[in-house]
């Protein structure tokens, strides 16, 4: 096995270059999620009050 000076370890460079971790992908999918579900929130109270299928509040 090569002995590696410290001038070589300090340019030693790792990793696979990108920034794209799983917890990005995640919090992002994330945000999908309550994008959708309010707009199906939205849509749905729009089509209740054109209809008038509203709960009274007696």
């Amino acid at each position: 096995m090569k002995k590696i000076s410290n001038l070589e370890l300090s340019n030693i460079k790792g990793g696979a270059g990108t920034t794209l971790t799983s917890s990005f992908v995640n919090a992002f999918t994330n945000i999908i999620k309550v994008l959708f579900d309010a707009g199906h929130s939205v849509g749905s109270a729009i089509r209740r009050i054109s209809e008038g299928n509203l709960c009274s509040i007696d």
